[in-house]
Formats: structure tokens, C-alpha cells, sequence
């Protein structure tokens, strides 16, 4: 094929790749339902089951969720080379590595089977319970054996960028679990007939998930034939590094426990964990969105196309920076408010906590598209070096302040590893990569938004807004004039004329209901 032919085949294939924009909306939409779906549930089944069933029903989910590590990552290796040889209009590799995960997964699955067979007794013994526990860990055992070669196909039909049908099957999922769930509740069952329920709405989450594997990954065909040992060692290899950068972010805010416990007491862990939901919480709603450039990043790869990946994580970075400072705007000023209004009075130590972990989480939200690009670009193995170096010194300096100056050293250490991987060592080697300066990095796209954050927050703190909060209904009043206000500012401020008309025509076609005339020619 010619160039020019070639250049523009590959520009027009481009074009016709799903929206981003739709697909990172999608995102919330599982975490919304999940988040609806525990609020409503959770008290329902604990008045209905009692403490020591629920006890027993959290601690077998809690067990079983240790079987994620047996996965090893090799779900990220689906997100980063099926793109990647979609992108270089390689079918058959494309075959080849979804065949050979697949087939990965389903001895992973036969594994956690067998052991969840094997260990149901001894389990049900180690915490002196009685054939309710064992007969609780064989029901979910298999269901998340059965649940494994779904986590692949999930991740292929990602990988075509068809977030939206997979999101849907998520929420489906959730509300058909929810509903099931209440349901043997309300009829007077017990806990072995909620495990009876997981399983067969597993069962029926695969089945969807086939279906609609089946409609958005068509040039795939998964055939024994096709299952290389070259295509697991790449997986594999892949997946490895996933899961080291997955314990080393444990280590690094989720190890603050031990730290705590250690030093100074229970009690304390029990303060400190409430910020530490919030700002993981806020963490996983704030990168959601974020998550739609892995495959795009890997397709562009897969295209050659390092302008254009260039291009897409300075927009999404500079977006992503925008949002994420307006929402750190509102846990600075009423985030004590709201621990307050959420677990009352007796948490009240973990105000002090806050502010310390937003402004970690705050940098590293920021720019959270970095560790999505390298991934999809194959540079796994500098970002689990950097993730683990991050994790150990986040730990070493939590412990060291944690010893001096208590549970907020804890925190200050986190903050201090954030600021120097994520505001320092990740964005130099991006930029060095993507041959951008890291001086006009942060001036075009970190530090007004930033910027904006600090003036606020100094001018609302200042003016004792936080003081006007004595409800949710004020707490809600507060935080929307906080949105409104930090995006008209960053609307004047942190934007460019184009943004400006664009965002300007969006809201005259949307919201008046009419279409501007255009000025351009």
C-alpha cells in the first residue's frame, strides 16, 4: 500500500473509534450503582441476617477476594495487546493472545475450585465456626472460579473500547446480585442460599458477557489451536509486573494499618481508616473516567502514531487535572464536615488526617493518565520499578514521622513519596519520553487548575464557609456553590478560546435548545 494511501486508511480507522468522551462517562456508571446498591443493602442485610451471619458472609467475601492475586495480572496484559495488535491489523496475534489468556484463566479457575474444596473445613475450624462457614466457602469459590474466563472476555471487549455494553453486563450484574441477595433476605433464607444466588447470577453475568463478547470483538476466534506458549510468557510477563505495582500501592496507603496499630494504637487505626475510604473512594471515581485511554493509548501504539498518543495524554491530563482539583476543592473545605456528619463526633481525629492524603491524592489524581500510558506504550517494568520504589519509600517515611509526630505523620509520609514520584520522577520520565518539556508541562496543563484550588480554598476557609454546615442539606447547598464557583473560575481562567466557544456552543445546543450560527468558514 502506499503511504499516502496508508496514512489515510490509518487517519480515517482513527476517526471511527468509539467516543471517549461516552465511554469515560459510562465509567461512573457501575461505581454509582455499586455505591447506591451497598448503601441500601448493607443495613438491610445486617438487621435481617444479624451480626454473626453477616460477620461470617463478610468474612468468607473477604478471604475469596485474596484469590485475585492468583490472576496475576494477566487481565492488564489482555487491556495492553489486544489493542496494540488491533492497531497493527495483527488478527491473528490478537487470536492468539485472547485464546491463551482465556485458557490461563480457566486453570486459575480450576485452582481457586480445587481450593475452596480443600480448605472450606479448615477454614471453618481456624475460626471455630460451624458447617455454615465451609459450606459458604464452596459456593463462592466456585462461583468465582466460574467467574474467571469472564474477566478476560470483559477485558477484551475493553479493549475495543466498547466500555459502555461492558458496563452495562457490570450494572446488570449488580442490580440482578442486589435484588437476589434482598430477596432470600426477605423470604426468610439463609446465607447458603445468598451464596446459591452469587452463583447464579455469575452464571448469568458470563452468559451476558459472552453475548456480548460475541458483538464487539468479531475478528477474535478463540480455538485451542491458537493458544501459543510464546503469547502466555508475554501475558504472563505482563501481568507480573501488574501485580507488583498492585502490592506496592498497597504498601503505600493500605499498610498504613500496621504502621498505625504498631505505633501508636487500635483505636487510631480504626480513626484513621474513615479518611482513607473517602480518599480511596474519591481516588477510584476521580481516575474512572481516566481508564478509557489505556486501550486507546495501546491501539495508537500499535499504529505507530506517537504524535497522536502525545496529543491524547496532554488533553487527558489536562482534563483530568481540571476535575480532579475541583473535587479535592470540595474534601479540603468540607471534608471534615463531612466525616462529621457521616460517623459523628468520635472521628473527629481524622479531620486532621484529610488534608494531608487529598493533597497526596490530589497530585497523583492529577496526572493519572501517566501510569495509563505507560502500560499501554509496554513500559510496565519502569512503572513497577517506580510504583515499588514509591511503596517503599511512602512506607519508610510514614513509619519514621509516624514514630515522631503520630497518626499524621502517617500521612504526611504518604504525601511526601506522592509529591516526589508523581510531582517529580513520573512526569520527567514521560516527558523525556514523549519529548515534551516538563517546565511547559506543568505550566499548560497542572498549574492553573492548581492554582485556582489553592486561592479558593484559602478565600472560602478564610470566610468560615465550613461553619455553615450543620446538615447534609447545607453540606449538598455548600458543595454545589463550591462546583459552581470552581468551574466558572476555571472556565475564565484555565481554558482556551476554543474551549470556550466550544464548551459555549454545547450548552446553547443542549441547554437553549438551539443551534449557534458558526463563524468559521
Amino acid at each position: 500500500m502506499p503511504k499516502e494511501t496508508q496514512s489515510s486508511s490509518t487517519s480515517s480507522t482513527a476517526t471511527r473509534r468509539p467516543s471517549l468522551k461516552l465511554n469515560a462517562l459510562s465509567n461512573w456508571g457501575p461505581l454509582g450503582v455499586n455505591f447506591i446498591v451497598g448503601f441500601l443493602l448493607t443495613p438491610y442485610l445486617i438487621g435481617h441476617l444479624g451480626k454473626e451471619n453477616y460477620g461470617i458472609w463478610v468474612l468468607v467475601g473477604s478471604l475469596l477476594g485474596y484469590y485475585g492475586l492468583l490472576r496475576l495480572g494477566v487481565g492488564a496484559g489482555i487491556m495492553r495487546y489486544v489493542p496494540f495488535y488491533i492497531g497493527g491489523d495483527d488478527n491473528k496475534s490478537t487470536s492468539e493472545i485472547v485464546s491463551t489468556g482465556l485458557a490461563i484463566f480457566m486453570l486459575v479457575g480450576l485452582v481457586i475450585f480445587a481450593v475452596s474444596i480443600l480448605l472450606a473445613e479448615p477454614i471453618a475450624r481456624f475460626y471455630k465456626s460451624g458447617s455454615e462457614l465451609a459450606s459458604l466457602v464452596r459456593i463462592l469459590g466456585t462461583a468465582a472460579a466460574f467467574a474467571c474466563p469472564m474477566y478476560i472476555l470483559d477485558a477484551c471487549i475493553r479493549s475495543h473500547e466498547h466500555w459502555i455494553a461492558a458496563n452495562f453486563v457490570t450494572i446488570a450484574s449488580s442490580v440482578a446480585r442486589a435484588l437476589g441477595l434482598a430477596g432470600c433476605v426477605y423470604f426468610g433464607y439463609t446465607i447458603i442460599e445468598m451464596g446459591y444466588v452469587v452463583l447464579v447470577v455469575t452464571a448469568f453475568s458470563m452468559a451476558l458477557t459472552c453475548v456480548v463478547f460475541v458483538r464487539s470483538c468479531p475478528g477474535i476466534y478463540l480455538r485451542p489451536s491458537m493458544i501459543k506458549l510464546s503469547s502466555a510468557r508475554i501475558l504472563l510477563s505482563f501481568g507480573i509486573l501488574t501485580t507488583i505495582i498492585t502490592l506496592a500501592y498497597t504498601l503505600t496507603l493500605q499498610g498504613h494499618s500496621l504502621i498505625i496499630g504498631k505505633v501508636i494504637s487500635m483505636e487510631a487505626v480504626a480513626v484513621y481508616a474513615i479518611p482513607v475510604l473517602l480518599i480511596r473512594n474519591i481516588r477510584q471515581g476521580l481516575l474512572a473516567p481516566a481508564r478509557v485511554f489505556w486501550p486507546r493509548f495501546a491501539y495508537l501504539d500499535g499504529k505507530n502514531r506517537s504524535e497522536e498518543i502525545t496529543s491524547l495524554f496532554l488533553r487527558g491530563t489536562r482534563l483530568t487535572a481540571m476535575f480532579a482539583s475541583g473535587v479535592m476543592l470540595i474534601v479540603f473545605v468540607l471534608g471534615p464536615s463531612f466525616i462529621r456528619l457521616w460517623v459523628g463526633e468520635d472521628f473527629r481525629a481524622g479531620e486532621r488526617v484529610l488534608p494531608w492524603l487529598a493533597a497526596g491524592y490530589l497530585v497523583y489524581t492529577s496526572q493519572g493518565t501517566m501510569g495509563l500510558l505507560l502500560s499501554a506504550t509496554g513500559r510496565q517494568g519502569k512503572r513497577a520499578l517506580i510504583a515499588t520504589i514509591e511503596g517503599v519509600i511512602g512506607f519508610a517515611m510514614s513509619l519514621s514521622l509516624g514514630l515522631k509526630i503520630g497518626m499524621s505523620g502517617v500521612a504526611i509520609g504518604f504525601t511526601i513519596s506522592s509529591l516526589l514520584i508523581y510531582g517529580a520522577v513520573l512526569p520527567w520520565y514521560v516527558c523525556r519520553i514523549l519529548k515534551v518539556n516538563l517546565a511547559l508541562y506543568y505550566l499548560r496543563h497542572l498549574v492553573r487548575p492548581w492554582t485556582i484550588l489553592l486561592i479558593l480554598v484559602v478565600l472560602v476557609r478564610s470566610a468560615g464557609v465550613e461553619g455553615l454546615v450543620n446538615s447534609w442539606g447545607t453540606f449538598i447547598l455548600v458543595a454545589l456553590a463550591l462546583a459552581l464557583t470552581y468551574c466558572i473560575s476555571v472556565f475564565i481562567v484555565a481554558t482556551d478560546v476554543a474551549e470556550k466557544r466550544g464548551l459555549l456552543n454545547f450548552l446553547q445546543r443542549r441547554v437553549l435548545g438551539f443551534s449557534p450560527r458558526s463563524t468559521e468558514k
